[in-house]
């Protein structure tokens, strides 16, 4: 049977019809409520999270929230929900030692206590080769799933926790690419409250010396001016990260769009945790912008691909 023009712009017409229910209803998707999980370290530990997805599918950032020393992921809840209601996908953790996250299996069976005032310089290091990768692993399965983009990983860490992100970050970008699988490099910004050089013999300084650090990474510092010693650490980093980039802008327009390193000073002696997350401090205007312009508006250039190994592992 043939149609006449009538007839087959009348059909168009109806299948056009239903199919805009379906795509306005995707837009207006729920964000997904908070969910309370676990992952597990390969060391034993259980690090318990609290994860708020997102409801942009492959175009959600993910962020790692992190809490300061002998802080929770209770006091991030807050900060969190509101990140997430700009359409990214936040995970905050209890680093092992803090909130729910006091005990480690041995691999006799044993359970034992995660005393803080017992952790020593040589054990800070499984917060970054422990904890953070068993988060990292549940992006990975988020992502490989569609719900969030990995390539565009970003970490919000204060006080002792900035040690944490930046060690991490470089050890993301260490990992080699192995027979086309990439296994790292998808850290691309860092978000540093009040950042603390040195706690109880955990540094950064070595990382600072990486190329991750001097080159593919952007970094916002966040700091307040009335705690001079922190602010006083935050102008050395950004010194020592700055000059080894020598980013020279033509003009205004073209500082907006390549500028990858921000420092913003806060009129107040509010200082780690409580800077990131009091509200008249404001971190969270500043954090938006910061993704927005250096992740959100160039999503072009960090494509969504599913990362599952050809192995299954």
């Amino acid at each position: 049977m043939k149609l006449n023009t009538l007839s087959y712009a009348l059909i168009l017409f109806v299948v056009a019809g239903c199919l805009v229910p379906s795509v306005q209803a995707q837009e207006s998707k729920e964000i997904p409520k908070p969910e309370v999980m676990s992952v597990e370290t390969k060391d034993g530990v259980s690090i318990k999270c609290t994860y708020f997805g997102s409801n942009k599918g492959k175009n959600a950032v993910p962020i790692i929230l992190l809490h300061g020393w002998e802080g929770k992921r209770a006091n991030m809840v807050g900060l969190a929900k509101k990140i997430q209601e700009s359409g990214h996908a936040v995970i905050i953790p209890d680093l092992r030692g803090h909130g729910d996250s006091k005990s480690v299996t041995l691999p006799n069976g044993q359970v034992k206590e995660i005393k803080l005032d017992r952790i020593r310089a040589a054990n800070f290091a499984t917060y970054v080769t422990q904890d953070m990768e068993a988060v990292k692993r549940f992006l990975m399965t988020e992502n490989n799933a569609g719900k969030l983009n990995i390539e565009m990983l970003t970490i919000i860490g204060c006080d002792f926790s900035t040690i944490v992100a930046v060690n991490w970050a470089v050890q993301d970008w260490s990992w080699p690419v192995l027979s086309g699988l990439k296994q790292g490099q998808d850290v691309k910004a860092l978000v540093l409250v009040s950042p603390d050089p040195s706690f109880k013999g955990f540094s950064y300084a070595k990382a600072l010396q990486t190329p991750a650090m001097s080159s593919f990474l952007s970094i916002m510092v966040i700091v307040g001016r009335g705690e001079a010693r922190t602010y006083s650490d935050a102008k050395k980093l950004e010194l020592m990260v700055t000059k080894k980039r020598m980013t020279k802008f033509e003009d205004a327009a073209e500082s907006r769009d390549k500028k990858d390193f921000f420092r913003i000073d806060k009129p107040t002696s509010l200082n780690g945790e409580r800077l990131l997350i009091e509200p008249q401090a404001d971190c969270l205007k500043d954090i938006l912008y910061f993704v927005n312009a250096r992740l959100v508006s160039k999503q072009g250039d960090f494509s969504w691909k599913n990362r599952a190994s050809p192995l299954g592992k």
